[in-house]
Formats: C-alpha cells, structure tokens, sequence
C-alpha cells in the first residue's frame, strides 16, 4: 500500500516517489503519456479519445501500454462500451489531474509575462469574430508582445470547445450559444452584449431608415447561413419566438458572401453591427436597428481553468483586460 507519494519534474517527465514497506521507488513517467491516459479516461473510449487528439487509436493504445507495464498494473477495464478506469487508475487520475495543474502553475509562476520573448498562443475563433474583432486585438498584443505569434484557427463552437479540452487551443472566442454541459471542465466569460442589425444594400426601399419593426421582415427575401450553422439556428429561432417564418433567398457559408449578396440585391440579412461597420463608412450597406425587440447575442471568451492557461495566452487576457473590464487582471496573471 502506498503510504506517501512525493513528485518532481525532470527532463519532461515526471519522477513519482513513493514510500512502499520502508523502502523509496522512483519511477518516471512521460507527461505526454499522462496526458493521453486522462484524456482516456475523460472519454471513456480509446477512438473517442484518438480523434481528440488527432491522433491514431493504435497511438492511443500503445501509450496506455506503456504506461501500464511502466507501473505494472491496470489502468482501464475494457468493455463493449468503452473503457473504464480501475481502481489503480482512478488513483492515478486524481494524481494526474493534479500534477497536469501543476506543470501549468508552475509555468505560470516561473515565467513573467512582461517580458516573454518568445511563444505561441493559439486562439479558436467563430467566423464573424475571428474576422472582425481578433484582427485589432492581435494588433494591440503584437505591439506590446511583438516576438510571440499569434495564431488564429476559424471554427464552429463546438469545434473550438472540443479543442480546447484536448489543449490544441489556448483561448476561445465564440458568438454562438453554449449549453453547461458543454462548457464542463472550461471557464465561460461574456464578454458584451452584440446588436444584430438588419442589413440593406443600396438598391433596397428600406436604405436610409434608422429603424424597422421586425414584423417588416414577413415578406422580405433573406440571405442567411446554411442550415447547419449555429447562427442559422440562433436566429430561425429568434424569429420563430416573435412569430417569424423567414423567407430564404440564398444561403452563404461566410459573411463576407452574405454582405455581397445584400450591396448587390434587394435581400436583407441580419448580421452584427461590428461586421457591417466598413462597409456602411463606404456607402456599400446600411444598417437599420430593430424597433421594440432587438436581437442580442453574447460574444464570449472560453479557457480551461486559469491554472491550466499557459504564460502567452495569460499575456494576451492581460491585454484583452483592456477592453473589457470584466477580465480581472489578478485571476489572470500574479506575474
């Protein structure tokens, strides 16, 4: 029976001490290993967990192996449905989430972000924010942090959700709704309240009208997103809570086609204010407010739990914390 366990970091792994009869072990684990094994047992499936993270389930089964004879018990207990961790390996799962937290605190801790030199933060965007907001904040975080890249990755939500749990991203900003069961193991912050606009182009009646009741919109033709799209849905829903059945005149799987479609026709669209804001400065699209009941969506900021962010992304809240108020600066960084 192990009576006392001590860990310590070297070269990439982890050295667990344990006291077993009077006696001291030690016994190294790859990181890499213990990652993949809770990822596992988050799932409940080895092909669940492979296209987490993207790897093979041939990989994912050779790396539970390996850590099995390493400690020389079972971790998992196979079924029909799946796996399931044994009592060997909800220990190590207790111990593993732990010591994952730490790597990341420890990180945290060491590294001050005012003086990064050097990193990568991975940021997944929905469409609509990744074009239009994530450009400036980019800007604004290259000026004060200019030898760190910044990449963006453009996706539906709950792709960025599933990629944040398996750590390929850094930070998420979403426009689209989240459920709490989605949201289970990540912070969630809203960050502002976003107005839809009723969109015209230039050749439709409506130009130049500062507002409109929604029930204008009964007879209109409107461009929107394909059907499988969570905008599509927010908004089939939206207009279906006020009695609206939209009459779709074509479908457009990014915004910048859907602007096109409304500056060169007599269609409307319903797209938020901050996408429609240079094109309205040229004269290619007027944006008209809806009288009584507008339209609000939340834009969001997700994270796993801030012990679990790395230094880069913490400098970037930091700098996000300039925008919104709400990103308190000591949950974000004691650096």
């Amino acid at each position: 029976m192990i009576v006392t366990l001590r860990c310590l970091l070297r070269w990439g792994g982890l050295v667990i001490l344990f006291h077993k009869s009077d006696l001291w072990y030690s016994l190294m684990i790859d990181l890499h290993k213990l990652r993949i094994f809770t990822v596992v047992a988050q799932e409940g499936s080895f092909s669940a967990a492979a296209q987490r993270l993207y790897l093979t389930q041939p990989a994912i089964s050779q790396h539970v192996a390996d850590l099995e004879a390493r400690l020389g018990v079972s971790l998992f207990a196979r079924g029909r449905r799946g796996v399931i961790l044994t009592p060997q390996g909800q220990v190590l799962y207790r111990y593993a989430e732990q010591i994952l937290s730490l790597v990341t605190e420890a990180e945290r801790a060491v590294v001050n972000t005012d003086a990064l030199a050097e990193g990568q933060v991975i940021i997944g965007a929905t469409p609509g924010a990744g074009a239009y907001l994530l450009p400036e904040w980019v800007r604004a975080f290259r000026a004060r942090y200019p030898a760190i890249l910044v990449t963006i990755q453009t996706a539906v939500t709950r792709h960025i959700i599933r990629d944040l749990k398996a750590r390929h991203l850094d930070l998420g900003i979403i426009e689209g709704e989240i459920k709490a069961r989605q949201a289970h193991g990540l912070t969630v912050i809203p960050l502002q309240r976003v107005e839809q606009y009723i969109v015209v182009g230039p050749q439709h009646p409506w130009w130049g009208r500062a507002s409109i009741p929604i029930a204008a919109l009964v007879d209109q033709p409107i461009v929107m997103r394909p059907p499988g799209s969570q905008t599509r849905q927010w908004l089939e829903r939206s207009l279906s809570r006020l009695g609206l059945a939209p009459q779709v005149e074509a479908e457009y799987d990014n915004l910048e086609s859907i602007k096109r479609a409304v500056a060169g026709g007599k269609g409307v669209a319903i797209l938020p204010d901050y996408a429609v804001q240079q094109e309205e400065a040229h004269g290619a699209l007027w944006r008209i407010a809806i009288e009584g009941a507008p339209l609000m969506r939340t834009l969001k900021l997700l994270h796993p739990r801030i012990d679990l962010v790395p230094a880069t992304a913490s400098a970037f809240l930091k700098v996000l914390a300039a925008r919104y108020s709400v990103l308190s600066l000591s949950q974000i960084d004691q650096s």
